[in-house]
């Protein structure tokens, strides 16, 4: 039958309703007038309790027509099962039960379902709640399909429950709880069920009860409502706060809007932050893993005055992560200050490095900015050999075409005051002292022997620019760590239960239930071998790492000793005593050796100038000569 037949019959059958309660009329009033006569009007009825004036088969009165409290039903016949108007109160009773409708079991020839418009809680108007359930028992393994939801939490004194009977079908219950103040009123709509007009109380049931709506995530994590009223913290226990639901969550703009705004609010009040005290704004949950991680979430905190400021400037907004196994939080992984400044530990750009150390790496071809200071003219990437590792602050390629390492625009300030080579020594060199005067042989080697030098120098003491630093190429690259991060230590899983009704129990009863098993002793002791296999492995590899790095760097040192470095111009302290400012330091013979002598210009000679080796122009305090190198 179409809507537009069921809209013509009702307006037909209100017609004719009208016509019999106005022909009715007139008959009391010729009854009425006839009374008075004292004659009886033929044709007036006396209408009996719940029966139409009209008195025909189809006249019977729904009481719920002159009667508010009783719940109406549709007239309309594809919609008989439909009730509408219930209202139910519990006052401090015992427990009671109303039988609210019966639905086709689980069966090929089944589509049997029902909905629950209901406005639930106790009787104070802040603790009641809007709740939608939709039943369904086609094609479900318990024999009933349930969605539900409920705008503000979920109520436990009253509440809506389901029991398959033995026959299959499925009977649904509204339960008090004994000694509760609550209330509910619904409505229901359904196919293949039966529901009643006027469901009576009874104390017990039968069957087995397969759904409660009470087992939500105040009573037990078994079940939670798509949308309900939130846990609340910890540390307010009772206290249930904000809105949770089971899915994402999304804001919407309206239209027209071309952004939206989403409103966070779960750090304390305005005028409530005492400064710099950290208080929780957010928390992003991390899904577990049995056996291999465990669940958690990040922690979002905001904070006040962090800058001594009371504006935005000293807002600020830190994240940390928190395991169940362990149940403890990490330091700060992130921050965020309203003045721009931003915390992390260890950034990792371009890379999934894992070392503990930062890390800036970006791909592309030679000449590619990796990182720009100011403007495009600040550092680039560049590929190359990497020379000498030891004991560097900074190291930088050299372009593989121009061999250059950097250009700068402005000066380049250093703490030294020479320049400085490194040459290698001769075999039969001993240890040189800094500011010792040498001599350079014919093959270009450094020798402390007047025999067979060409020229001289002195040796560097404080060089701000040192050549030659290619005497450890023959020895290679440093190693690589090879151990990796350490293996992090397991944590025992605990097991986990929860509330969960106990079948057959009439009312309901609840019991711990265990949801997810903890390790066996068996388990435990499997993780725990586990990781000492791996913890072995991993301290034979760090200690791999610390012999081959001990290896490498015995090597550099034995390549180290090789050479010096020789100051080539600048200043320099020279181990030469009783000097005067504006004296030429002379090297001369020292037996086998070289050592110098203070000359002064007006006694030195032409073959004393060309091998001087600098002129003085201080006194150090310890007495020797300050000398400017002589550029041969």
């Amino acid at each position: 039958m179409s809507l537009e037949e069921d809209v013509s019959k009702l307006t037909q059958a209100t017609t004719e309703l009208i016509k019999a309660v106005n022909v009715q009329k007139s008959y009391l009033d010729a009854a009425a007038k006839a009374a008075i006569a004292g004659v009886t009007v033929q044709g007036a009825i006396v209408p009996t309790p719940g029966k139409s004036p009209v008195g025909n088969a189809n006249g019977l009165f729904d009481p719920a027509w002159l009667d508010p409290s009783l719940p109406l039903a549709s007239p309309l016949s594809v919609g008989a099962v439909n009730k509408y108007g219930y209202t139910f109160m519990q006052g401090g009773q015992g427990q009671r039960l109303f039988k609210l409708a019966t639905m086709l079991g689980n069966g090929l020839s089944t589509y049997a379902s029902l909905r629950i418009d209901a406005m639930i809680g106790n009787w104070l108007g802040s603790e009641l709640t809007a709740m939608t359930i939709v039943l369904g028992s086609r094609n479900d393994a318990t024999g009933l399909s349930v969605d539900w939801n409920t705008t503000r939490f979920v109520a436990s004194n009253v509440r809506f429950v389901a029991y398959k009977e033995a026959n299959g079908e499925i009977s649904v219950y509204l339960f008090f709880l004994a000694g509760s103040y609550a209330q509910a009123s619904l409505q229901m709509m359904g196919m293949q069920t039966v529901t009643y007009a006027a469901p009576a109380a009874v104390s017990s049931v039968t069957g087995t009860l397969i759904w409660d709506s009470s087992v939500g995530p105040e009573v037990s994590s078994a079940y939670r409502s798509p949308r309900s009223r939130g846990t609340g913290p910890a540390s307010v226990p009772g206290v249930l706060n904000g809105t949770s639901f089971d899915s994402l969550v999304e804001v919407r703009a309206q239209d027209g809007i071309t952004s939206s705004v989403s409103y966070l609010a779960g750090a304390p009040k305005a005028d409530s932050m005492a400064a710099k005290q950290e208080a929780e704004a957010l928390r992003i949950g991390v899904s577990g893993n049995t056996g291999i991680s465990y669940a958690g979430f990040f922690q979002g905190l905001v904070s006040v005055a962090e800058n001594n400021s009371p504006f935005a400037l000293g807002y600020k907004l830190s994240f940390k992560a928190r395991d169940v196994g362990s149940g403890n939080f990490t330091p700060t992984l992130f921050s965020i200050t309203g003045n721009g400044q931003v915390y992390m530990p260890v950034i990792k750009v371009g890379t999934n490095d894992t070392s503990a150390i930062n890390v800036i790496a970006v791909a592309g071809v030679e000449g590619t900015d990796i990182l720009t200071i100011v403007d495009a003219t600040g550092y680039r990437k560049c590929n190359g050999e990497w020379g000498n590792l030891t004991n560097a602050a900074q190291i930088v390629k050299a372009n593989s075409v121009t061999g250059r390492s950097s250009n700068n625009r402005g000066t380049v300030n250093t703490m030294g005051n020479d320049y400085a080579e490194y040459i290698f020594k001769s075999p039969s060199c001993g240890n040189v002292a800094p500011g010792q005067i040498v001599g350079i042989s014919a093959d270009n080697k450094i020798t402390d022997q007047w025999a067979g030098t060409v020229l001289f120098s002195i040796k560097s003491t404080a060089p701000s620019f040192v050549g030659g630093d290619s005497w450890a190429d023959n020895v290679g690259r440093r190693p690589d760590p090879l151990a990796g991060a350490a293996p992090i230590q397991p944590m025992r899983r605990e097991t986990t239960t929860a509330q969960q009704p106990v079948p057959g129990t009439n009312p309901p009863e609840y019991e711990d239930v265990v949801t997810e098993a903890g390790d066996s002793d068996d388990e435990w002791a499997a993780k725990q071998a586990v990781y000492a296999d791996t913890l072995a492995a991993y301290t034979a590899a760090v200690q791999q790492d610390a012999d081959a790095m001990a290896a490498f760097d015995a090597l550099l040192e034995a390549e180290r000793e090789k050479v010096d470095r020789i100051a080539i111009a600048g200043r320099v302290p020279v181990n030469v005593l009783d000097a005067q400012p504006g004296d030429y330091i002379v090297p001369v013979q020292d037996g086998a050796g070289i050592k110098g002598i203070p000359v002064h210009e007006d006694n030195l000679t032409m073959k004393q100038y060309l091998s001087a080796v600098g002129r003085v122009i201080s006194i150090e305090p310890d007495g020797r000569a300050y000398v400017m190198v002589k550029v041969v």
